[in-house]
């Protein structure tokens, strides 16, 4: 008998689950064969997959009407993407009965501070196909739209989160929204609470260099890590029905150190065939807490403190986290910004 993948043995012998993260075709196929149970995109994924497999894309693409403004263009690609995508897996949102089998559809991330945008927006998208769930960011407007958007029963993936506060200010957020739609008889639809564990991990990388603390990478790998073992925890201890979406990785350690959680990782390609070919020891380790003295070392960077701790901010605070202005910046001028003008004979005025 043929001893299982790490990626199998986490899909059928443990709570953990991963959905795949790119918008390329072949990529998705690769992944669906290997375990993969949904489907993760952002603007960036998405630009990046029409300008690889261009012939793939290119007779939608073409059929996209001139006239339509910067955003609705841009709303038109990420349809194209998202569409593609949620088909790919109707038949795992079938066979799971909703809790698997998305694509997601990101809204605009120049509108992170709109609540009316993000929420009309994300009516939109939604209404693309019912799996697809709406990305939006954790600031506090996105909080609102999650609370508004959950009572609607719209699947929900929140992102751009790089913290325990942020991480529990979805998860209580949902909760009101889904007491609303139970009470309306509105079917519930499920929220992924992204933690971007790599993510922060470079950010606080960063700030640890020009403090001068010079902190070992054995540290700065275990901030993201650190994280979301503690918002799991919590999770866990307060009954939060969400889930938590791990992101970001940037090694097989992000992966090994989380496994046996009840989280549904998304893994890029590059990762899945890091994992695949280290093959890992098969252990859930979701229970094993970072090391008390790489804590006491992290918390030297006072940003770390903010990530870490519960009551490190309120929701006014998580747009000025400079993680998370930089993560939006990046979506915007890589990503959302060029889908504005793909293919398009308008000259965009936007950085002018």
């Amino acid at each position: 008998m043929m001893k299982k993948t790490y990626l199998e043995w986490l899909n059928e012998s443990t709570a953990t689950r991963w959905w795949h993260d790119s918008g390329n075709p072949d990529e998705i196929a690769l992944a669906k064969k290997r375990g993969a149970l949904g489907v993760t995109t952002n603007p960036v994924l998405t630009y990046r997959a029409f300008r690889s497999q261009p012939e793939f894309w290119d007779e939608k693409v073409n059929q996209i009407p001139q006239d339509l403004d910067f955003e609705e263009r841009a709303e038109a690609l990420l349809r194209l993407m998202a569409t593609y995508a949620a088909e790919y897996f109707e038949d795992v949102y079938k066979a799971t009965n909703g809790e698997h089998g998305y694509a997601l559809g990101q809204l605009n991330p120049s509108r992170a501070g709109d609540f009316e945008g993000m929420l009309a927006q994300a009516r939109r998208v939604h209404s693309w196909a019912p799996n697809i769930a709406i990305k939006l960011p954790t600031t506090r407007s996105g909080i609102e739209v999650i609370e508004q958007i959950a009572s609607e029963g719209i699947p929900i993936c929140a992102t751009i989160n790089v913290s325990v506060s942020q991480a529990i200010s979805v998860a209580e957020a949902y909760e009101r929204g889904i007491k609303k739609a139970r009470a309306n008889g509105v079917k519930v639809a499920p929220c992924l609470v992204v933690q971007q564990v790599g993510r922060i991990d470079d950010y606080l990388r960063d700030v640890a260099s020009d403090m001068k603390l010079n902190l070992p990478e054995s540290v700065i790998t275990r901030a993201g890590i650190a994280i979301a073992k503690r918002s799991y925890q919590i999770f866990q201890e307060r009954g939060f029905s969400s889930i938590i979406m791990p992101a970001g990785l940037r090694g097989s350690y992000h992966l090994t150190e989380l496994a046996g959680a009840k989280v549904i990782f998304t893994l890029n390609t590059r990762v899945q065939d890091m994992v695949l070919e280290e093959d890992p020891v098969q252990e859930e380790r979701i229970g094993i807490p970072v090391q008390q003295d790489i804590i006491d070392k992290l918390m030297q960077i006072p940003e770390f403190v903010r990530a870490y701790e519960p009551d490190g901010m309120k929701p006014a605070d998580y747009i000025t986290l400079g993680v998370v202005q930089k993560l939006l910046s990046q979506f915007t001028e890589t990503g959302w910004a060029p889908l504005e003008t793909y293919r398009s004979k308008k000259v965009s005025k936007r950085w002018i």
